[in-house]
Protein backbone atom coordinates (compact mmCIF):
# COMPACT_ATOMS: atom_id res chain seq x y z
CA UNK A 1 0.00 0.00 0.00
CA UNK A 2 1.08 3.46 -0.71
CA UNK A 3 1.01 6.37 1.56
CA UNK A 4 1.67 10.27 0.67
CA UNK A 5 4.98 10.49 2.26
CA UNK A 6 8.23 9.90 1.59
CA UNK A 7 10.90 8.47 4.42
CA UNK A 8 14.45 10.04 3.86
CA UNK A 9 17.28 8.87 4.82
CA UNK A 10 19.60 9.28 7.59
CA UNK A 11 22.17 12.08 5.52
CA UNK A 12 20.32 13.11 3.13
CA UNK A 13 21.05 16.83 4.05
CA UNK A 14 17.41 17.36 3.10
CA UNK A 15 15.31 18.63 6.49
CA UNK A 16 11.49 19.27 4.90
CA UNK A 17 11.84 23.03 5.90
CA UNK A 18 11.44 25.53 3.67
CA UNK A 19 14.72 27.06 3.83
CA UNK A 20 18.63 25.58 4.02
CA UNK A 21 20.78 25.53 7.81
CA UNK A 22 23.97 26.45 7.77
CA UNK A 23 26.89 27.28 10.57
CA UNK A 24 30.27 28.83 10.10
CA UNK A 25 32.01 31.95 10.30
CA UNK A 26 30.27 34.91 12.71
CA UNK A 27 26.48 35.08 12.14
CA UNK A 28 23.97 37.91 12.45
CA UNK A 29 20.63 38.34 10.80
CA UNK A 30 19.53 41.21 8.52
CA UNK A 31 15.31 40.51 8.58
CA UNK A 32 14.63 37.19 6.64
CA UNK A 33 18.05 36.13 5.97
CA UNK A 34 21.57 34.80 7.73
CA UNK A 35 24.69 36.46 7.02
CA UNK A 36 27.86 34.18 7.54
CA UNK A 37 30.88 36.57 8.20
CA UNK A 38 34.12 35.08 7.56
CA UNK A 39 37.76 37.22 8.51
CA UNK A 40 39.92 34.07 9.46
CA UNK A 41 39.84 30.66 7.57
CA UNK A 42 37.49 28.05 8.62
CA UNK A 43 33.97 26.10 7.00
CA UNK A 44 31.14 26.93 5.48
CA UNK A 45 28.80 23.96 6.82
CA UNK A 46 25.59 23.64 4.95
CA UNK A 47 23.26 21.59 7.66
CA UNK A 48 20.59 21.17 5.44
CA UNK A 49 18.77 22.24 2.54
CA UNK A 50 15.26 23.23 1.82
CA UNK A 51 12.31 22.92 -0.16
CA UNK A 52 11.70 26.45 -1.51
CA UNK A 53 12.45 26.76 -5.52
CA UNK A 54 14.40 29.94 -5.11
CA UNK A 55 15.76 30.20 -1.86
CA UNK A 56 16.02 26.63 -0.28
CA UNK A 57 19.66 25.70 -1.85
CA UNK A 58 20.65 29.21 -2.90
CA UNK A 59 22.90 31.44 -1.40
CA UNK A 60 24.72 35.39 -2.06
CA UNK A 61 28.14 35.67 -2.07
CA UNK A 62 31.23 37.76 -1.39
CA UNK A 63 34.87 36.69 -1.78
CA UNK A 64 37.53 39.33 -1.48
CA UNK A 65 41.50 38.90 -1.82
CA UNK A 66 43.66 40.93 0.56
CA UNK A 67 45.68 44.24 -0.48
CA UNK A 68 48.77 43.99 -2.29
CA UNK A 69 51.61 46.55 -0.73
CA UNK A 70 52.57 50.07 -1.73
CA UNK A 71 55.77 49.94 -3.31
CA UNK A 72 59.25 51.45 -1.10
CA UNK A 73 61.18 53.19 -3.57
CA UNK A 74 58.91 56.14 -5.23
CA UNK A 75 56.32 53.45 -4.81
CA UNK A 76 53.08 52.83 -6.26
CA UNK A 77 49.77 52.21 -4.36
CA UNK A 78 48.92 48.64 -3.88
CA UNK A 79 46.50 46.84 -5.88
CA UNK A 80 42.98 45.91 -4.16
CA UNK A 81 42.16 42.54 -3.66
CA UNK A 82 40.15 40.72 -5.90
CA UNK A 83 36.27 41.04 -5.94
CA UNK A 84 33.67 38.80 -6.75
CA UNK A 85 30.31 39.19 -5.93
CA UNK A 86 26.98 37.38 -7.11
CA UNK A 87 24.16 39.49 -6.59
CA UNK A 88 21.66 37.28 -7.47
CA UNK A 89 20.95 34.39 -5.67
CA UNK A 90 22.21 31.96 -8.30
CA UNK A 91 24.82 29.64 -6.44
CA UNK A 92 23.63 26.49 -5.71
CA UNK A 93 25.32 24.26 -2.44
CA UNK A 94 24.40 21.16 -1.28
CA UNK A 95 24.60 19.74 1.89
CA UNK A 96 28.17 19.61 2.77
CA UNK A 97 31.11 21.35 3.93
CA UNK A 98 32.65 23.65 2.17
CA UNK A 99 36.38 25.13 2.97
CA UNK A 100 36.83 28.96 3.56
CA UNK A 101 40.15 30.45 3.05
CA UNK A 102 40.92 34.27 3.93
CA UNK A 103 43.71 36.11 2.74
CA UNK A 104 45.83 37.66 5.38
CA UNK A 105 46.98 40.98 5.41
CA UNK A 106 50.34 41.79 4.03
CA UNK A 107 52.56 43.43 6.69
CA UNK A 108 55.86 43.96 4.38
CA UNK A 109 56.09 46.58 1.23
CA UNK A 110 56.65 45.02 -2.32
CA UNK A 111 54.65 42.40 -1.23
CA UNK A 112 51.09 40.78 -3.22
CA UNK A 113 47.85 40.48 -1.71
CA UNK A 114 46.75 36.82 -0.93
CA UNK A 115 44.06 34.99 -2.11
CA UNK A 116 40.73 34.47 -0.73
CA UNK A 117 38.79 31.37 -1.55
CA UNK A 118 34.78 29.75 -0.77
CA UNK A 119 32.14 27.86 -2.55
CA UNK A 120 34.48 27.36 -5.50
CA UNK A 121 35.18 30.70 -6.27
CA UNK A 122 38.55 32.79 -6.11
CA UNK A 123 39.50 36.02 -5.76
CA UNK A 124 43.27 36.87 -5.73
CA UNK A 125 45.12 38.79 -3.63
CA UNK A 126 46.09 42.76 -5.14
CA UNK A 127 49.39 43.84 -6.81
CA UNK A 128 52.32 45.49 -5.17
CA UNK A 129 53.12 48.79 -5.90
CA UNK A 130 55.61 49.27 -8.47
CA UNK A 131 59.31 50.00 -6.42
CA UNK A 132 61.28 51.82 -9.18
CA UNK A 133 59.39 49.30 -11.34
CA UNK A 134 55.90 48.60 -13.23
CA UNK A 135 53.16 47.88 -10.83
CA UNK A 136 52.59 44.46 -10.24
CA UNK A 137 49.28 42.13 -11.42
CA UNK A 138 46.83 40.89 -9.69
CA UNK A 139 43.11 41.15 -8.73
CA UNK A 140 43.57 44.63 -8.68
CA UNK A 141 46.82 45.97 -10.31
CA UNK A 142 49.42 47.54 -8.39
CA UNK A 143 50.61 51.74 -9.06
CA UNK A 144 53.41 52.13 -11.10
CA UNK A 145 56.80 53.75 -10.02
CA UNK A 146 57.26 57.46 -9.92
CA UNK A 147 61.06 58.25 -10.40
CA UNK A 148 63.56 60.51 -11.79
CA UNK A 149 64.21 58.89 -15.29
CA UNK A 150 61.83 60.46 -18.11
CA UNK A 151 60.37 56.89 -18.42
CA UNK A 152 57.43 56.21 -16.55
CA UNK A 153 57.19 53.05 -14.82
CA UNK A 154 53.18 51.36 -16.25
CA UNK A 155 50.49 50.00 -13.60
CA UNK A 156 50.17 46.69 -12.88
CA UNK A 157 46.90 44.47 -14.73
CA UNK A 158 43.83 43.88 -12.71
CA UNK A 159 41.40 41.00 -13.05
CA UNK A 160 44.55 38.34 -13.04
CA UNK A 161 43.56 35.56 -13.33
CA UNK A 162 41.40 36.49 -15.97
CA UNK A 163 37.25 35.81 -14.76
CA UNK A 164 33.93 37.09 -15.74
CA UNK A 165 32.21 39.38 -14.38
CA UNK A 166 36.18 41.24 -13.62
CA UNK A 167 37.22 40.84 -9.77
CA UNK A 168 39.44 44.18 -10.46
CA UNK A 169 41.27 47.14 -12.07
CA UNK A 170 44.65 48.13 -13.94
CA UNK A 171 46.63 50.41 -11.53
CA UNK A 172 47.74 53.44 -12.97
CA UNK A 173 51.17 54.83 -14.63
CA UNK A 174 53.60 56.37 -12.57
CA UNK A 175 54.96 59.79 -13.72
CA UNK A 176 58.29 60.10 -14.90
CA UNK A 177 60.96 63.06 -14.03
CA UNK A 178 60.33 66.07 -11.55
CA UNK A 179 59.86 67.99 -9.16
CA UNK A 180 57.66 65.95 -7.43
CA UNK A 181 57.08 62.74 -9.58
CA UNK A 182 53.97 61.03 -8.24
CA UNK A 183 53.64 57.38 -8.64
CA UNK A 184 50.47 55.89 -10.17
CA UNK A 185 47.69 54.75 -7.67
CA UNK A 186 46.12 51.35 -6.94
CA UNK A 187 43.31 49.84 -8.78
CA UNK A 188 40.18 49.37 -6.94
CA UNK A 189 37.53 46.85 -7.52
CA UNK A 190 35.23 50.22 -8.57
CA UNK A 191 38.06 51.65 -10.91
CA UNK A 192 41.15 51.56 -11.99
CA UNK A 193 44.31 53.93 -10.60
CA UNK A 194 44.54 56.97 -11.92
CA UNK A 195 48.48 58.13 -13.55
CA UNK A 196 50.78 59.66 -11.16
CA UNK A 197 51.46 63.35 -12.38
CA UNK A 198 54.63 65.88 -12.06
CA UNK A 199 53.26 67.41 -8.84
CA UNK A 200 51.37 64.23 -6.79
CA UNK A 201 50.88 60.70 -6.03
CA UNK A 202 47.40 59.74 -8.10
CA UNK A 203 44.67 58.74 -5.78
CA UNK A 204 44.01 54.88 -5.74
CA UNK A 205 40.81 53.44 -7.52
CA UNK A 206 37.49 53.33 -5.78
CA UNK A 207 35.92 50.14 -4.21
CA UNK A 208 32.70 48.70 -4.72
CA UNK A 209 29.99 49.37 -2.32
CA UNK A 210 28.07 46.57 -0.82
CA UNK A 211 25.61 45.51 1.48
CA UNK A 212 25.39 42.23 1.61
CA UNK A 213 26.29 42.60 5.61
CA UNK A 214 23.46 44.28 6.09
CA UNK A 215 24.82 47.90 5.81
CA UNK A 216 26.57 49.68 2.91
CA UNK A 217 30.44 49.44 3.04
CA UNK A 218 32.81 49.66 0.69
CA UNK A 219 35.04 47.13 -0.19
CA UNK A 220 38.95 46.62 -2.88
CA UNK A 221 39.78 50.17 -2.61
CA UNK A 222 43.17 51.10 -4.11
CA UNK A 223 45.98 52.84 -2.25
CA UNK A 224 47.35 55.86 -3.27
CA UNK A 225 50.54 56.27 -4.87
CA UNK A 226 53.62 58.45 -3.28
CA UNK A 227 54.66 61.59 -4.04
CA UNK A 228 57.62 63.84 -3.25
CA UNK A 229 57.38 66.76 -0.96
CA UNK A 230 54.52 65.85 0.19
CA UNK A 231 52.11 65.70 -2.61
CA UNK A 232 50.76 61.94 -1.71
CA UNK A 233 48.29 60.13 -2.87
CA UNK A 234 45.31 59.26 -1.20
CA UNK A 235 43.07 55.60 -1.03
CA UNK A 236 40.55 55.18 -3.10
CA UNK A 237 37.04 55.78 -1.83
CA UNK A 238 37.77 58.62 0.21
CA UNK A 239 40.38 57.05 2.21
CA UNK A 240 39.10 53.77 2.56
CA UNK A 241 41.98 52.47 0.50
CA UNK A 242 45.74 52.88 2.16
CA UNK A 243 47.02 56.51 1.93
CA UNK A 244 50.86 57.31 1.06
CA UNK A 245 50.85 59.90 3.86
CA UNK A 246 50.68 58.20 6.59
CA UNK A 247 50.72 54.14 8.08
CA UNK A 248 47.57 55.20 9.99
CA UNK A 249 45.35 56.57 7.70
CA UNK A 250 43.09 54.24 5.32
CA UNK A 251 43.61 50.59 5.06
CA UNK A 252 43.17 48.14 7.39
CA UNK A 253 42.46 51.07 9.77
CA UNK A 254 39.08 51.79 8.43
CA UNK A 255 36.78 49.99 10.65
CA UNK A 256 34.96 47.03 8.15
CA UNK A 257 37.66 47.65 5.67
CA UNK A 258 38.66 44.29 3.30
CA UNK A 259 40.67 44.31 0.84
CA UNK A 260 42.04 47.56 0.35
CA UNK A 261 45.84 47.94 -1.59
CA UNK A 262 48.34 49.85 0.91
CA UNK A 263 49.43 53.46 0.19
CA UNK A 264 52.79 53.75 -1.75
CA UNK A 265 55.88 53.53 0.85
CA UNK A 266 53.24 52.56 3.55
CA UNK A 267 52.64 49.17 5.47
CA UNK A 268 48.61 49.81 5.57
CA UNK A 269 46.95 47.26 2.85
CA UNK A 270 43.97 44.88 4.61
CA UNK A 271 42.87 41.76 4.86
CA UNK A 272 40.44 39.51 2.65
CA UNK A 273 36.93 38.62 3.72
CA UNK A 274 34.68 36.34 2.92
CA UNK A 275 30.70 36.55 3.44
CA UNK A 276 27.64 34.77 2.82
CA UNK A 277 24.21 34.95 2.88
CA UNK A 278 20.70 33.45 2.32
CA UNK A 279 17.74 33.10 3.36
CA UNK A 280 15.93 31.33 6.46
CA UNK A 281 12.65 32.05 7.20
Amino acid sequence: MAFGYQVLGFGSGVSGAEFMTATGGTITDDGDYKVHTFTSSGNFVVTSIGSDGTYGNKVEYLVVGSGGGGGHTHGGGGGAGGYRHNSAYDKAVTASTYAVVIGARVTDLDTEGNLSSALGISSAGGGDGGADAVGGDGGSGGGGSSGIPATPAAGGSGNVPSVSPSQGNDGGQGHGGGPNYGAGGGGGAGGSGPDGTSSTGANGGNGSSNDIHGSSRIYSAGGGGHGHHGAFGSGGSSDKGGSAASAGTGGFNVSGNYGAGGGGARVNASQGVVIIRYKFQ
